[in-house]
């Protein structure tokens, strides 16, 4: 094989050995679906504003962020707040990192959120926090009762934050994300072997 050729194949496997295999979108919070009834649970509306707490293990993307509830709740807002910003295991979200909202319309109980997210966040506890723009009018809900409860629930009222951990709130979540792509065994292989080759052609160089 000439020079110029072993070059040329060094090259290739270089670009093959990094490249990286592709993202997977898994759930890294999902609490199940409850059997509860459309009104059971919590009053979904513009006087409450819920938070869950979940944790990551890694750097991840999230790219999709659902709740569960009933109803016309009119522009629902969801916010990702970092971790709690009275202390480890505390009930008050931290500070507000990312935010999105959606429109709803009548309907029965289902999974209503957002998706074409890209919000980076790293290993840590995270809230998430939904708000409703309608008021008690709309008698929308959030059924508790989830077989998966999340880390902890908070629940604010007139401005102030309170432990919702006890009082059978466990409003339904689910959070899609995706992990750093990262380099396949046999791409780490190629790049060896095009780094193995490089160092031949340097050698016969010389």
């Amino acid at each position: 094989m000439s020079v110029k050729r072993l070059h040329g194949c060094a090259a290739l496997l270089l670009a093959l050995g990094m490249a990286c295999a592709p993202a997977r979108a898994a759930l890294v919070a999902d609490t199940g679906t409850p059997a509860n009834a459309v009104g059971a649970g919590w009053a979904f509306n513009s006087e409450h504003s819920y938070a869950g707490r979940f944790s990551v293990l890694s750097d991840l993307a999230i790219k999709r962020i659902e709740g569960y509830f009933s109803t016309d709740a009119g522009e629902v807002k969801v916010s990702l707040f970092g971790s709690s910003a009275d202390g480890e295991g505390g009930f008050v979200p931290g500070s507000m990192l990312q935010s999105a909202s959606f429109a709803t319309g009548a309907g029965d109980l289902a999974w209503r959120g957002v998706a074409g997210l890209n919000w980076a966040v790293s290993k840590g506890s995270y809230w998430i926090v939904f708000n409703a723009s309608y008021g008690n009018a709309s008698q929308a809900s959030m059924p508790g009762g989830f077989a998966s409860p999340l880390d902890g629930y908070a629940l604010m009222q007139a401005g102030q934050w309170y432990d919702a951990a006890g009082l059978g709130l466990d409003q339904g979540l689910r959070v899609d994300a995706t992990a750093a792509a990262v380099p396949e065994p046999g791409s780490m292989a190629l790049f060896g072997l095009g780094l193995g080759l490089i160092g031949i052609w340097t050698r016969r160089r010389a």
